[in-house]
């Protein structure tokens, strides 16, 4: 009947949180009979005065499924919880056969925090009507609550293959598949969702993400244009510059995450890929200023702090470095891959023993690569005793960069100024012997060279570059290292 059909789409409805409609005129009912007048108020939407009339068919004794319902409806609706709880009872107790009864006294009990009961009363109505889609629907969310998303898609998937076709139903699908890793399936139900409805800015970053998860980039950067196409601003820009950065097309990737970033208040992680994307294209000191920014706003972010450390690494500053992947390690101290860098970086300090520490560690945490931190743990201690035995004798160890003309030592100055790494610097410009080592030129007796360099070398700190130094036509750059 009529009746029951509105009733359901209400169910639907009010499970959404969307407004109870407007139920359509009827013909006037017998001004002297309560239960037609109930009938006829609640077609017409005049809650009010439809509640006090079903009220007084209720107390007459005669009330049928057509008012008990409404009257648990509007319960529900109004915020009358006992009252809808009494007429759902009423109404399932009084129409046993009935699965709609079941249902709505269900809905009343669960909006009265009463689980149970209400699980009950729809699993009864489930026996009644196997195809019942607020009791499906019902019965999915509840298993959503309590942690079961299987379940709760079996029972969504039921109802789809019954032939609901609804976009919100394609998309609760894709939202549980995505929960279980099932990115195939969750992509699959997500662009049914978009294919039935126009869809929205988050429907096409969140098909972008699923089609990267599944390493489909090319797919991913579609989404996102279409997403600037329809929803121009900061979401979908970040979002295309991420999916440009997943199918490393970096130059587009940093145009579109400056366009992002384009305010002080932009999303941080928008700020963190940029930074990223940046540190890749060599654009060293702006991908700080972002690595910065992000961090201001997320200093517990264990990523944040462990990518921070390698561009500073990078950038030859290693005790600032050690000091955001410690960072790192005390956020997350299962983090394997921060405590390896965090061994190569005590081992370029010069700071052999708590980097073999470390390994120690290290060995308890990855057992499957004991034998390679074996060795490793043996070469840092051959290290620490042949640089222990050559301090001893008064030698620096040292990168050595030999430049032709002024104009190269400029240029090259303007690099290292910008933050690159000497040791790349050297392979690229230098003409001197250990070029193709990074300028590694080891243990040196700075009593053995000439006075101009023997002084520069002996006033370095460790990790400091020298100023280009002028011999026989030659412009000579140190960097000391432990």
């Amino acid at each position: 009947m009529f009746l029951t059909r509105s009733l359901f789409l209400l169910a639907i409805l009010w499970l959404l949180g969307a407004p109870f409609p407007s139920p359509a005129q009827d013909t006037p009912a017998e001004a002297t009979d309560p239960c037609a007048q109930g009938k006829e108020n609640y077609k017409a939407a005049r809650f009010d005065e439809a509640r006090a009339a079903m009220l007084k068919c209720v107390e007459a004794g005669k009330p049928d499924l057509e008012t008990l319902l409404p009257l648990t409806v509007m319960g529900l609706r109004e915020g009358r919880l006992e009252e809808a709880v009494r007429f759902g009872r009423q109404a399932a107790e009084t129409f046993p056969a009935d699965p709609d009864a079941h249902y709505w006294y269900g809905r009343a009990l669960l909006r009265s925090n009463r689980l149970d009961e209400a699980r009950t009363q729809w699993h009864e109505g489930l026996q009644l009507n196997m195809q019942h889609k607020g009791i499906l629907e019902g019965l999915a969310r509840l298993s959503l609550n309590e942690g079961k998303p299987r379940k709760a898609y079996q029972l969504l998937d039921q109802m789809r293959l019954q032939g609901m076709d609804d976009p919100w139903l394609h998309r609760l699908l894709a939202d549980i598949a995505a929960g279980g890793g099932q990115w195939e399936q969750s992509l699959k139900h997500l662009q049914d969702a978009m294919s039935r409805e126009t869809p929205t800015l988050g429907d096409y970053l969140a098909a972008s993400e699923l089609s990267l998860m599944l390493q489909r980039n090319e797919q991913a950067v579609d989404f996102c244009r279409q997403a600037v196409r329809n929803f121009p601003g900061e979401a979908s820009f970040g979002a295309l510059g991420e999916a440009f950065f997943a199918s490393d097309v970096m130059d587009s990737a940093v145009v579109y995450l400056r366009r992002a970033v384009d305010s002080d208040s932009a999303n941080p992680r928008h700020r963190f890929n940029l930074a990223n994307a940046l540190e890749v294209v060599g654009q060293y000191n702006e991908a700080e200023k972002h690595f910065l920014f992000f961090l201001a706003a997320k200093p517990d972010d264990v990523v944040g702090n462990f990518n921070y450390g390698i561009h500073l690494e990078k950038q030859g500053k290693p005790v600032e470095a050690l000091y955001h992947i410690n960072r790192t390690i005390s956020l997350d101290p299962s983090m394997v891959s921060a405590r390896i860098v965090k061994v190569q970086l005590l081992e370029k300090l010069g700071q052999f023993d708590q980097a073999v520490a470390e390994i120690q560690q290290l060995k308890l945490m990855d057992p499957d690569n004991t034998a390679e931190l074996l060795s490793w743990e043996d070469r840092l201690v051959r290290t620490r005793d042949v640089a222990l035995g050559k301090r001893e004798e008064g030698k620096v160890h040292l990168l050595h960069m030999v430049l032709p003309d002024e104009s190269l030592v400029r240029q090259v100055q303007d690099y290292l100024d910008s933050g690159a790494d000497f040791g790349s610097l050297v392979q690229q410009f230098s003409t001197g012997p250990a070029a193709a080592r990074g300028g590694d030129i080891g243990w040196i007796d700075p009593q053995e060279m000439m006075d101009e360099m023997k002084e520069a070398i002996e006033g370095l700190e460790l990790y400091e570059i020298s100023p280009p130094i002028e011999s026989r036509g030659l412009y000579h750059i140190f960097k000391r290292l432990p």
